[in-house]
């Protein structure tokens, strides 16, 4: 069995995801011998099979120890003690493993004759003690102030070449597929002057060629997306499962009145929209909702996740993929507060929501009773304002549950500012220029300086949130929302 050297740019390769501090440690240990020497490590890895490819999570090191690496040689030679640690430990984890180990300094990570060996051994000798698991080969070296990264996968009996990387906040970290340098990234337009102005026509480059989902396009979604639209972003993925209203347009860019006669669906109105200002961006448009599969089958593939909905359900999917699957993400949202006709407070949220970031749940920013609302069929919604009525004409206090949803009271400018930030820390996150210096961002629009505080805060010791990190679909612990049976099968606007 040789390993296949896969095409620069084959179709359906698999979309490598790599998340701090487990990438920070892999960095240090693999590259601890450069400029001139490899070094290697063996690792775990999560994974999904998707219908466009299988997406590989790094979730944890297994590092060499004393003696199962050869120092004396200036390439790879791996002890007999090192392989057998590694079969008696996947016989405990359902992880998937795999290798990763250096180039010196400014080689490309190509893969050698003697790799190929390697991997074709490592490949069969894995899959004896953990069939059906993926085995992973991964190169990486420092190539012109960046990190250059080839890697190849052997799944069902076959190699597919890694096309793609996305690792957490560090633009720097590229996909050669096959060990070949990628081609030159286009020249930036006149249209985003002003940005390469400010952060170079580097960061322009690395907008073009990333991805960013967002899940909501109504208020704060809509705001955001022609914000990445017009500074460059390549691709987006927009996912709603809600159609405009009359009551939508105050807040609902790139709306018309048209649209909320006509119920148009959010998501394409969103993709008109950019098709308006910037044709050459990619819109995928679903109408569906996180984390039914085919939906988190498309958000996979984006290199930062935007939680736009301001839902308990929707926030709660959102974090757990950024931990499950080492997939970025800010959460967004805003609140009008008031009392005897005043207007008290004007708030807007942003959250960061890091693979290592404590999950909202720990926070405390979730209601098990708003979260049971939003997950109601309309029929129980029913039921539940029935009962909750009777109740008050017996005089007794009705179950919360039975209460209708509280309705979020925000306006256009609210949510407009908050997708508008938002989008602003993605572009900061995308371009690698500048970094989010908070986790949980309040601001008050009517408070002193915006009354701005950061909350930074806590995992709780018996939450799931800090046992899935990286672990993707074999993560023993479930999702913490499962897709109801009444919401609608998610569909691709064509």
């Amino acid at each position: 069995m040789s390993p296949a050297r896969p095409d620069a740019e084959g179709a359906g390769g698999p979309l490598l995801r790599l998340a701090a501090p487990e990438l920070d440690d892999l960095l240090r240990l693999v590259l601890r011998r450069a400029p001139g020497a490899e070094w290697a490590t063996f690792a775990r890895f999560g994974w999904r099979e998707t219908a466009r490819g299988l997406v590989l999570t790094l979730a944890a090191l297994d590092p060499p120890e004393p003696g199962d690496l050869d120092e004396g040689i200036r390439d790879i030679k791996i002890a007999a003690p090192y392989l057998r640690r590694i079969a008696l430990a996947a016989e405990s984890h359902p992880l998937a493993v795999g290798l990763v180990h250096s180039h010196p300094d400014e080689a490309a990570p190509r893969p050698s004759a003697l790799d190929d060996e390697m991997d074709a051994y490592l490949a069969a000798y894995v899959a004896d003690f953990a069939p059906g698991r993926p085995f992973a080969s991964l190169i990486l070296s420092r190539v012109e102030g960046e990190i250059a990264l080839s890697g190849r996968v052997f799944l069902n009996g076959s190699w597919h070449g890694i096309e793609r990387v996305s690792a957490e906040r560090r633009p720097d970290i590229r996909a050669w597929p096959g060990g070949e340098r990628p081609a030159p990234a286009p020249m930036p337009p006149e249209r985003v002057a002003r940005l390469t102005s400010a952060f170079g026509r580097e960061a322009y480059q690395r907008l073009q060629r990333s991805t960013v989902a967002l899940i909501g396009a109504g208020g704060t979604g809509s705001a955001a997306i022609p914000i990445l639209a017009r500074a460059g972003v390549g691709r987006l993925i927009v996912v709603d499962a809600d159609h405009a209203s009359e009551s939508n347009l105050e807040r609902l860019h790139g709306s018309t009145p048209g649209d909320a006669a006509d119920a148009v669906p959010k998501v394409a109105i969103a993709r008109r929209h950019v098709a308006s200002m910037a044709p050459d961006v990619t819109v995928e448009a679903w109408f569906g909702r996180l984390p039914q599969p085919e939906i988190l089958d498309a958000v996979l593939q984006a290199d930062v996740l935007m939680g736009c909905t301001d839902q308990h359900s929707s926030r709660l999917a959102v974090a757990d993929v950024a931990a499950r699957y080492a997939l970025p993400a800010i959460d967004c949202g805003g609140l009008i507060e008031g009392r005897d006709g005043v207007v008290t407070g004007q708030i807007i949220q942003l959250v960061r929501f890091l693979a290592a970031d404590p999950c909202p749940a720990c926070r405390g920013m979730i209601s098990t009773v708003r979260l049971r609302q939003e997950l109601l069929s309309p029929e129980e919604r029913l039921t539940a304002a029935q009962q909750a009525a009777e109740a008050i004409a017996r005089g007794e206090r009705p179950d919360p549950i039975a209460t209708a949803i509280p309705q979020i009271d925000t306006v256009g400018y609210i949510t407009t500012t908050a997708g508008t930030l938002a989008a602003g820390y993605v572009v900061g996150w995308l371009t690698g220029r500048f970094d989010p210096r908070f986790e949980r961002l309040q601001l008050d629009l009517v408070a002193e300086s915006l009354g701005a505080v950061d909350r930074p805060q806590r995992w709780r010791p018996d939450c799931a949130c800090g046992r899935v990190r990286g672990q993707a679909d074999q993560a023993i612990d479930p999702p913490p929302v499962q897709p109801p049976p009444h919401w609608p099968e998610p569909r691709r606007l064509a």
